[in-house]
């Protein structure tokens, strides 16, 4: 092997060795450390809550695009209906609202301000 060759070996074994060091951002699970009131603005798939929820206006489930738990949505009817039409068509939403607790002890939730729902073009 030459020296410029052999130099150059040894430069992309380093830079991928420390690549390898390093870890993944990790985003944060959603409503763990959200205090009441504070502003949400995220993208994700939005579906109907299954099951008993928590807090009377949590009617979604939301799985922020990159994480791995969902978030419960509550929403006025106005943005129930855009929810509504994204869940059953399995579309991607942005979302705006604040976080919410409702009265048990864990139960966390957005109450939704805005929804937009995502053109399938803007998904690409």
């Amino acid at each position: 092997m030459k020296p410029f060759d052999r130099h150059s070996f040894l430069s992309a074994i380093a830079v991928v060795a420390l690549a390898s060091c390093s870890q993944p951002e990790r985003l944060a699970a959603p409503g763990k450390a959200a205090s009441a009131g504070s502003p949400v603005s995220a993208v994700g798939k939005v579906t109907l809550h299954a099951g008993q929820p928590c807090a009377s206006p949590i009617m979604f489930d939301f799985r922020i695009t990159g994480a791995r738990t969902t978030v419960q949505l509550g929403a006025p009817m106005s943005e129930t209906r855009l929810l509504t039409d994204a869940a059953n068509r399995n579309r991607r939403v942005r979302i705006w609202g604040n976080w919410r607790h409702g009265r048990e002890p864990g139960c966390n939730y957005i109450n939704i301000t805005r929804v937009e729902p995502l053109s399938i073009a803007a998904m690409f």
